[in-house]
């Protein structure tokens, strides 16, 4: 698929994998250009896909060596439209950090739903079976709560 800029108000609407992926590469050499950190052995970053949650993961992983586990709620691409750009940056993610050798798992979907929280509680057991670090970083304006479906929404 060509992949063309959609752009709204001066911000882009779509998100090419290659870009994705070399800003997540510029993330991580900053963070190994810069030394070791000591600090975390495994995390668990809730809304990890951009922005904070994704820097965090970034330096856990690949300044302090941890094993991480991300939630996030993303789309992939389709034939007609490309995926957004979080779903991409954790594509990116998990290859870089399976070429360094480090454990990463990646988890995406609805961070409030209990589904996912099991999906997410097993991912803990069956890798690295405890976490040391949990950043919660989830820029979500809807919430369904699972127990008795009201949905709740937020805004600043």
């Amino acid at each position: 698929m060509v992949i063309t800029p959609r752009i709204r108000n001066n911000i882009c609407l779509t998100a090419h994998p290659a870009g994705c992926a070399a800003e997540v590469k510029r993330q991580i050499d900053y963070v190994k250009g810069n030394g070791a950190i000591q600090g975390t052995r495994s995390a668990l970053i809730i809304g990890s896909s951009t922005g904070y949650g994704l820097s965090c993961r970034v330096a856990a992983a690949f300044g302090c060596g941890a094993s991480t586990i991300g939630v996030f709620f993303e789309k992939a691409g389709a034939e007609n439209r490309p995926g957004t750009p979080g779903y991409y940056n954790m594509k990116a993610f998990d290859r870089e950090a399976a070429e360094a050798g480090l454990f990463s798992k990646s988890i995406n979907g609805d961070a409030f739903s209990n589904k996912l929280k099991q999906e997410t509680i097993e991912a803990i057991k069956e890798g690295p079976g405890k976490v040391d670090l949990v950043i919660y970083s989830l820029a979500s304006g809807v919430r369904v709560d699972p127990a008795d479906g009201i949905m709740y929404r937020s805004a600043l």
